[in-house]
């Protein structure tokens, strides 16, 4: 792709070669082996998605919110990756056509989306472009699309049915219950809740299946 290509454009490339690269790690693959599956770039995609839902619900810029999805996840698997993330939007997004008064608010939004979980009674984000990414970022994370993610992770190889479940169902009673009620904006602590409801539905059906039978 050229320099001359669209900010989108360009951002969505940097994201997806940063992804790809990442999953080959994971997935301890040479470049000419196929990968079983691209986390990092299913997760990206995805937040780019509900980011923008959020952003139309909320009033949040879309610019800012665009750019800052694509590249929030660029130094995944690094310390820090929210800190290294912002300061290579700001080194990236002036080789493209990304308004650059608006670059500052993308890199403050990568800069405050790491973390499952804020402190109970917490008060929301501040801007609204900061709330909008980490709660599209943990809404990635919540829901029927995330347990299957999880479920064919790299992490998993080796493990059992059984171990799955169980590995899951403390991730989701555990774990995500925090991450829904640290939503910021009104949106995505609903749509939060309906997903994990629909976890836990999904897993107290895989442990009836699984338990049918036991004495």
């Amino acid at each position: 792709m050229t320099s001359n290509a669209s900010w989108p454009a360009r951002c969505r490339e940097y994201a997806e070669t940063q992804a790809t690269r990442e999953a080959r790690q994971a997935w301890k693959l040479t470049d000419d082996q196929p990968l079983p599956l691209n986390q990092r770039w299913e997760h990206v995609q995805e937040v780019v998605r509900l980011a923008l839902w959020l952003a139309e619900e909320t009033g949040a810029d879309r610019e800012i919110i665009e750019a800052a999805a694509w590249l929030h996840d660029i130094h995944k698997g690094q310390r820090h990756h929210a800190m290294l993330g912002a300061a290579e939007a700001e080194r990236f997004l002036p080789t493209t056509d990304f308004p650059p008064a608006k670059i500052p608010a993308v890199a403050e939004a990568i800069r405050q989306h790491e973390g499952l979980e804020r402190p109970a009674g917490a008060l929301p984000l501040a801007p609204v472009e900061v709330a909008v990414l980490w709660d599209a970022d943990k809404l990635s994370k919540i829901g029927v699309q995330a347990l299957a993610f999880l479920l064919s992770a790299s992490y998993m190889a080796g493990r059992t049915l059984g171990e799955r479940r169980r590995d899951c169902a403390d991730y989701v009673h555990n774990t995500l219950t925090r991450t829904v009620t640290s939503m910021n904006t009104a949106p995505a602590q609903h749509e939060a809740q309906c997903r994990h409801a629909d976890m836990v539905l999904l897993l107290t059906l895989w442990q009836r299946e699984e338990s049918l039978g036991d004495g």
